[in-house]
């Protein structure tokens, strides 16, 4: 097998990949170049969208490597933790871990500290969950005093949540660690959300469950535990967004709130009642999320605050996706889920001022890729907006995918 390999636009190939032209506004057929990064037989994958996952060259892709993805993750599953480089495709392992999931991998993150070429990743320590930084080129570590879920984009602070608790509530996105005196307490006033200094490893709780939970002025499920899911700083790093879910049967209900990186101005965009899914920011004010609230599923754009919700993608974006804005505003990366029946996902970029699709592959996922060893593309663009790295499983094993945009969004 070559170790540089092009997915051709062959139908229903054996590769079981359909890969779209991509149709510029300059009136041409273009295909978008996906190409594997990754080699197998081992699994490759980073894990969730809105994270950049190339050193500043350009050349390094952080990648968690395993030898399974059949399962959850176990207290006794470990992970490699280390770079893809983008000219021989080649996996180096720096470290291992047994803090990931198959969904969102260990967090990984390249910092700036001062420390030279730094990368973050979560593990544990003494039953507890921390994170460490590493120096790619030295091989020393750090310790941070907590696990990390956004880093900031001053890249000297991060904010991390409890995926101990998420493992106990919502496994997919949680850790598998054994810990004998853990008590899930339903709403909780010592633990939240957490400040984490990148320089010193210190870590301060701005803002608690039950801080939250104190604010809530509309009927929740009572009795039930709470937790904060996914959070993204936005583009200057002074305020934050997150979900605030709790558990009701099987499932949850959720709500969408903002606040700044202090712990202070907390305020509800959106409240219990609704279906929300995921987000990004576009500017330090301006937030796109994906939501059933006034009625079917939307994309829509509003401003912090203010609650002057606007549709995106009118007859076009009608499926939940990971979304992202790519360098250049006006454009969108998204994916959706597998169909039901054809078990497609689709990648593809969205250009907000012309209402206009662009389809960059449709990708088929087994039907044993389900529930808590799904595989979401969660599209992640390069910090210059002409490329996208996602993960896959179309040609039967978990590997990370490129593709190239250059051409049809410039």
């Amino acid at each position: 097998m070559k170790r540089k390999e092009f997915i051709k636009i062959t139908g229903m190939s054996a590769l079981a990949a359909t890969c779209f032209p991509g149709f510029s506004f300059k009136e041409q057929l273009e295909t978008a170049r996906i190409e594997r990064l990754s080699m197998p037989p081992k699994h490759h994958f980073f894990g969730y969208y809105g994270v950049n996952p190339w050193d500043k060259s350009g050349t390094k892709h952080l990648a968690l490597e395993t030898s399974f993805d059949d399962h959850r993750p176990t207290v006794d599953d470990k992970a490699n933790v280390g770079i893809i480089d983008k000219t021989t495709h080649e996996f180096t392992k720096i470290l291992e871990t047994s803090s990931f999931n198959l969904q969102q991998g260990s967090m990984l993150n390249w910092v700036d500290c001062g420390n030279g070429d730094e990368f973050t990743y979560n593990d544990s320590l003494d039953g507890k969950l921390i994170s460490y930084a590493v120096n790619i080129k030295t091989g020393k570590k750090r310790k941070i005093d907590g696990p990390i879920a956004s880093v900031s984009p001053s890249n000297d602070k991060a904010i991390g949540l409890d995926f101990q608790r998420m493992g106990f509530i919502r496994k997919v996105t949680g850790y598998a660690h054994a810990d004998d005196n853990y008590r899930l307490e339903n709403v909780p006033s010592n633990d939240g959300l957490y400040l984490l200094n990148l320089k010193t490893g210190s870590k301060d709780l701005i803002l608690s469950i039950k801080d939250i939970m104190d604010q809530v002025d509309t009927e929740v499920p009572e009795n039930q535990p709470a937790w904060i899911d996914l959070v993204f700083h936005n583009p200057t790093g002074s305020r934050l967004l997150f979900l605030y879910r709790i558990k009701q049967k099987s499932k949850w209900v959720t709500s969408l709130w903002t606040v700044n990186i202090d712990g202070s101005d907390l305020q509800c965009q959106i409240p219990f009642g609704s279906w929300i899914s995921h987000f990004d920011w576009k500017d330090e004010k301006t937030i796109l999320v994906t939501t059933d609230m006034r009625g079917p599923v939307e994309y829509l754009e509003f401003t912090d605050g203010k609650k002057d919700f606007k549709l995106i993608g009118k007859g076009v974006l009608t499926i939940d996706g990971h979304c992202s804005y790519l360098k250049n505003k006006n454009w969108i990366v998204s994916d959706t889920y597998p169909g039901e029946i054809d078990r497609l996902s689709e990648l593809f970029l969205f250009n907000i001022e012309r209402n206009k699709k662009i389809s960059l592959g449709k990708f088929r996922h087994e039907e044993k890729y389900t529930g808590d060893i799904r595989c979401d593309l969660h599209p992640r663009p390069s910090k210059d907006g002409l490329s996208i790295s996602f993960d896959s499983v179309h040609e039967g094993v978990r590997q990370i995918y490129t593709v190239d945009i250059s051409e049809i969004i410039r």
